[in-house]
């Protein structure tokens, strides 16, 4: 048995936008290619070589924009408890941690520019040995969660 809560649904759509950010160098490798055929008919270039690297762009399109952020949505799992904070993440490979509150030494909070843009925020919960990342939660929530967790550390003491 594990964490059961999901997390804000608002996530996917900014993993999404970030994947149309990530899928950019596909789409430039295909125009690019499709320009050089285009001016340089008589080049060594072979001409299936554009519709390989349209087929690449589409296909990893598709799975930067679509399939990666809808499977790692699925797989995160979080709950906070009085003495720990247990996670669960990862698309083939699960990876469950638990951090004791009396172990943890720091929360930080980011922003990054289209999460702003989006109210959001992510946290990241460290500790002695090393430190873990909860994906972008909304703004109010993500300063909820670090009060509660520095309450909970403040009656663990």
């Amino acid at each position: 048995m594990g964490p059961k809560n999901t997390i804000d649904p608002q996530v996917l759509k900014l993993w999404r936008i970030k994947g149309c950010f990530n899928s950019l160098p596909l789409v430039v490798i295909a125009l690019v290619y499709n320009f050089f055929i285009q001016i340089m008919p008589n080049t060594s270039l072979p001409e299936s070589g554009v519709y390989i690297t349209i087929g690449s762009a589409l296909i990893g399109g598709y799975v930067l924009i679509y399939v990666v952020p809808t499977l790692t949505y699925h797989s995160w799992r979080v709950d906070y408890n009085k003495d720990e904070i247990d996670f669960v993440s990862g698309i083939l490979i699960k990876k469950r941690i638990t951090i004791p509150i009396i172990r943890i030494q720091n929360v930080e909070s980011s922003i990054g520019p289209l999460a702003k843009k989006m109210n959001m925020m992510s946290l990241t919960i460290s500790t002695a040995a090393t430190s873990h990342k909860l994906p972008e939660l909304p703004q109010e929530e993500a300063l909820e969660v670090q009060k509660r967790i520095r309450r909970l550390i403040q009656n663990s003491l």
